[in-house]
């Protein structure tokens, strides 16, 4: 996160309440709804005030992902791997990763979004699929919850797309924190385990 940017650049992005007052907001939100047939890009969120803000207008259409401050969500791109997925350069999806601390450690993804308008277009596919790319020796664990049979839908499919197999552990095996889940929720925990990387 650049220190170059001032607390106020922060607040200015934020959204005006209610919603439907913010121009910014009520402009994305139509953009999504005349999305074109182009396909979905993928990018790396740059951690500023924009993407920031562009983190937290789908985490107020993607319940129950928490919606965080913009400033918040910036500082999370700068500690985390964020990526953005859009269509005609409108943001219609994000995923949170981080590595473990070991080499043998998994990836852990710890949130996948994608704005409801824009679901069935292949991006939280792409996400995970880009996400995967950035640790293709490591295992993948994630956690969904139990009544999220879209999310397992979609993981079933990603681990089938790159080769590999996906089973559910015990919660417990990864840190809550490294999940980004808390108990009581209804979560359950899964690694994807991938094929050896050949030489």
């Amino acid at each position: 996160m650049s220190k170059n940017v001032s607390d106020c650049e922060y607040e200015a992005l934020e959204p005006t309440l209610p919603l439907r007052s913010d121009p910014e907001f009520g402009g994305w939100a139509e953009r999504l709804m005349t999305l074109s047939s182009a396909e979905v890009s993928i990018r790396e969120a740059t951690a500023d005030p924009q993407d920031g803000r562009r983190m937290k207008d789908l985490q107020v259409l993607c319940s129950p992902i928490s919606v965080r401050s913009v400033r918040d969500n910036a500082l999370t791109i700068a500690e985390q791997l964020v990526l953005l997925a859009e269509i005609d350069d409108v943001h219609i999806g994000f995923c949170i990763s981080s590595p473990g601390l070991k080499a043998s450690d998994p990836l852990f993804i710890q949130v996948v979004a994608v704005a409801p308008a824009a679901q069935r277009r292949g991006a939280g596919l792409a996400l995970l699929t880009a996400t995967a790319d950035r640790g293709p020796r490591r295992d993948i664990a994630l956690a969904t919850q139990d009544d999220n049979t879209a999310a397992r839908s979609l993981n079933e499919m990603f681990a089938k797309s790159i080769g590999a197999s996906i089973r559910r552990v015990r919660l417990g095996t990864y840190r809550d924190s490294n999940l980004g889940i808390q108990r009581g929720l209804g979560y359950r925990a899964w690694v994807i385990q991938r094929p050896p990387v050949e030489p």
